[in-house]
């Protein structure tokens, strides 16, 4: 948690972007739509947090408008690791890990990003331990949201 901490202060110095993606009709796959909605009380003109929902390429002009250095995409990850556990990837670095299904793929989506807006892309994957439709979060994946909430509260106030 502490290089996640030290990534996310880095990333605020910034103009950033969280973009969260998800279904929150499928429990933890709702992380990323949950925590941006979320995030969204500090948006500003140096942060924007975005629910991309299932469609975050539909969010293009929005991110090219406001010009951002670093994009943070949000989602469930499937890592082999204990639910909640976190990883920041950038999307160059994207193998071994799978991502709940959306209408774009997040590599591709991450590398149009960085191409279409020239910022840097990163993703902040969220390990799932529930995907059932109409399942609700699970307690260790809410738990790592709201300690990622927690610090960039800490740092915006």
């Amino acid at each position: 948690m502490q290089d996640i901490e030290k990534f996310l202060k880095e990333m605020l110095n910034k103009k950033l972007v969280i973009l969260g993606m998800g279904s929150e009709l499928r429990g933890d796959d709702g992380i990323g739509p949950c925590l941006s909605e979320k995030l969204s009380v500090f948006n500003n003109e140096s942060f924007l947090s975005i629910n991309g929902d299932l469609v975050p390429e539909n969010f293009t002009r929005e991110l090219r408008d406001f010009q951002p250095n670093n994009i943070i995409i949000v989602d469930a990850a499937f890592m082999e690791k204990p639910a909640g556990h976190m990883k920041i990837i950038s999307i160059n670095e994207i193998t071994g890990i799978s991502f709940s299904s959306h209408s774009m793929p997040i590599s591709i989506l991450g590398k149009y990003l960085s191409k279409e807006i020239g910022a840097e892309i990163y993703i902040l994957g969220i390990q799932a331990a529930n995907i059932d439709f109409g399942s609700e979060i699970s307690p260790k994946v809410r738990e790592s949201a709201k300690r990622i909430f927690e610090i960039i509260k800490k740092e915006m106030d």
